[in-house]
Order: C-alpha cells, then sequence, then structure tokens
C-alpha cells in the first residue's frame, strides 16, 4: 500500500482541503480490512459543477464502499492537473481532451498518470455560442465569419468593450483558455471580438440567464449536456469541421471536436493493493442522465447548504438513493456496505 506526505499546494487558485466522510460511517470500516482502510485519497475539486457532483458521489462509494477516507482541493484545471502529476492530488475526475490533450500526452508518457477509462460520455463544448432567439432575429448570423461583419460585431459590443464584440469564455486556469485564444487568432477575429474572463462558472451562468432573461445579444463559451445548456435555446456558430485542422486541435482555427473525458489517478495507485479501487472506477458511467439527475438536484440545494461540502455529500446520498446504476460500478460486498450507510 502506499505511504506518502501531502505537500501544501502552492498554487494561485481557492484551496479548500476537507474532510467528507461520515464518523459513523469510518467507524464502521476501521479496522476491517478493507482496501481503503488507513489511506486518503485527495480529489481533484475541479471548479465547475459536474466535476464537484461527479466527485462527491465517487468521495462517499470509495469511503463507504471501500474504507477510503477522502479530502478535495478546489481549484481550476491546470493547476491541480500540476498537482496530480506531482502526487498531491490522487484522482481527477474530469480529463477533458482535447483541451488537455498536450498536457495529458506528457505526463502519460513520462508515466505521471493513467486513466481508468471514460467519466462522462462524449461531452460538446463551443467557444462561439449565440441565444436561439437572436439567431432567429438576425439570420445572417451563421458562422465566425459573420462576426467581422460591422453590424454583428456592433451587437455583442458592450460600453467598455472599445467597440469590439464581447465573448464571454473560459476562465484563467481553464485549459479550454488556450483554445478560446487560439480560434480568435486562427479566425482574424482579434481585432474583432474581446475575449472577457468571467471569473467564475456562476458568473458565467449569470452573464448567460441575464442576457436570455431580457432577451439580449450574448456571445458565450459552454459545453454539454449540463442542466443550463439542456434548457436554454443555443445555437453554435458554424465553424470548420475538427478535421480540417492539424490532430483536430480546434486552437489552430475548427471547431471543438467531441470531447473525451476521462477519470485519471497519479501513477501511484496502478500498483498492488489498489485492485478494487481501479476496478469500481473501470466501471463508473456516468452518463447524461445520471449527470443530469444529480446536476439539478445539486442546483437546487447548494444555496441552501451550510458549505459546499454538505451540498456535494446532500447530491452524493440522494443520487445514490434514487438510483440504481451504481450499483453495477461497484463489488458486491461494496455494495451492501453503501446501503447500509444510505439505511443509516
Amino acid at each position: 500500500m502506499k505511504v506518502k506526505s501531502k505537500f501544501i499546494l502552492t498554487i494561485i487558485m481557492m484551496i479548500s482541503t476537507v474532510a467528507f466522510t461520515a464518523c459513523d460511517a469510518i467507524d464502521d470500516v476501521t479496522g476491517s480490512g478493507l482496501e481503503g482502510e488507513g489511506e486518503t485519497l485527495v480529489f481533484a475539486g475541479l471548479n465547475w459543477d459536474s466535476a464537484l457532483v461527479q466527485s462527491g458521489v465517487a468521495r462517499y462509494i470509495v469511503e463507504n464502499g471501500y474504507g477510503y477516507e477522502t479530502e478535495m482541493i478546489e481549484g481550476a484545471t491546470v493547476p491541480l492537473f500540476q498537482g496530480l502529476i506531482k502526487g498531491d492530488i490522487d484522482i481527477s475526475m474530469e480529463i477533458w481532451l482535447p483541451n488537455q490533450k498536450d498536457a495529458w500526452a506528457e505526463a502519460t508518457a513520462e508515466g505521471q498518470v493513467f486513466s481508468t477509462g471514460k467519466s462522462l460520455e462524449d461531452n460538446w463544448q463551443s467557444t462561439f455560442i449565440i441565444p436561439g432567439y437572436l439567431q432567429d432575429a438576425n439570420p445572417g448570423l451563421k458562422s465566425v465569419e459573420d462576426l467581422k461583419k460591422p453590424e454583428f460585431q456592433a451587437l455583442f459590443a458592450e460600453a467598455d468593450s472599445g467597440g469590439k464584440a464581447v465573448l464571454y469564455g473560459c476562465m484563467a486556469q481553464w485549459a479550454c483558455r488556450a483554445v478560446n485564444e487560439g480560434q480568435i487568432e486562427a479566425y482574424g477575429l482579434s481585432d474583432i471580438v474581446e475575449l472577457r474572463d468571467p471569473g467564475t462558472m456562476g458568473a458565467l451562468d449569470a452573464a448567460i440567464e441575464g442576457a436570455y432573461l431580457k432577451e439580449e445579444p450574448v456571445l458565450f463559451y459552454y459545453w454539454g449536456p449540463t442542466k443550463l445548456a439542456n434548457t436554454l435555446d443555443m445555437r453554435v456558430l458554424e465553424q470548420p469541421d475538427p478535421s480540417e485542422c492539424a490532430d483536430n486541435d480546434p486552437a489552430l482555427g475548427c471547431g471543438f471536436p467531441t470531447a473525451e473525458i476521462l477519470i485519471a489517478l497519479h501513477s501511484d495507485y496502478q500498483g498492488e493493493g489498489y485492485e478494487e479501487l481501479r476496478a469500481f472506477l473501470e466501471k463508473w458511467d456516468w452518463n447524461a442522465t445520471n449527470q443530469l439527475a444529480a446536476e439539478g438536484h445539486y442546483g437546487e440545494i447548494k444555496d441552501d447548504a451550510a458549505t459546499s461540502e454538505e451540498a456535494y455529500r446532500n447530491t452524493a446520498i440522494w443520487y445514490l438513493n434514487n438510483n440504481d446504476a451504481w450499483q453495477s460500478w461497484v463489488s458486491a460486498a461494496a455494495k451492501d456496505r453503501i446501503i447500509e450507510s444510505l439505511a443509516a
């Protein structure tokens, strides 16, 4: 089994390292000889809802089914991936490709990280999205090339943008930020579009929802399936097919290919003593039905929770009580322990 010391991550991000485990659940497994006894798994707390909700469910399962304790460090894609490489983070439930393809290829080639398989169903994402009502009112606005027309540039300009169209894009330290920047340059939009960092996912959602509520123009990056994308009529502006770019790299001037989203662990967990953990994660199947159900519940209760940790745990318990898909991901013994903990 692995023995290690955890070092404080000195990275620019919000750090929240918190114990997730219910004390009585840990008491039940202490001294039981379960695979995770005496081990602490540190999860990457990626700062968007689907990743936080996924991590909450996975944490509950490994704690109550396999005896691990867990912690989570919250932050953004880039610094948390560096933490995974160094071993300060043990597991990330969402590695987005192609957004992180170069860093992922290098880390796997160096034997620093490995994947147990897919995390989410293949998701979509796009840098250039507009509301359906806006496209209906402006049928000439069909592609990114149309943003070069003065009337459409002006449509998305704001008082402080110097006449440029404002694009609400990925946050700094999200891997997709570099893709946003590359696409703007490759499409010849550097003098047309201002890429604006909304700061948080909540602020991005607020900017989008606020515009939709008033039926105002808004140009933005988003992805799906998510609760917001399923609720609002989002239209993706036409862009060159990913096959037209070398290695399907959207930063070279094409649309995003279908996203591949992986579960990743630090290489220490490839060794003996973690067979049950790997087997569980290999069977993980967070499809759109699971994702949207859990994310919907999280959205309903997160503002009333005393802490973010309480909201993740509440969502995990709700999901496990109201869906049985997870039972095929775990061993029979782990399933019995989890069901017992849910009934307590």
